[in-house]
């Protein structure tokens, strides 16, 4: 299995990951990057993060999410697909 990687742009960090299906939260805080959430399931806002390049999506998309800005995400509740690029 190939691995894919998360470009921080705030940090110039890069993570790689294999694709699990896991929220991108989790990825992050298990390599020692944490963020500000609260509901986990982007009701709040409190995560919100800028998308730079690449493609997530939500498991459950029937979800009002808090409010968005055009690159908006929340990583407390979406799954990120093969390399992404990001700013905290």
């Amino acid at each position: 299995m190939s691995y894919s990687k998360i470009k921080i742009y705030n940090n110039n960090r890069i993570i790689y990951y294999k694709f699990k299906k896991t929220p991108l939260r989790v990825i992050l805080q298990t390599n020692n990057i944490n963020i500000e959430y609260q509901c986990t399931q982007g009701y709040c806002g409190t995560c919100r993060i800028k998308l730079i390049k690449g493609t997530i999506y939500y498991k459950n998309k029937n979800v009002p999410l808090a409010s968005q800005n055009p690159g908006d995400i929340f990583p407390c509740c979406c799954i990120a697909q093969g390399n992404i690029e990001i700013k905290i």
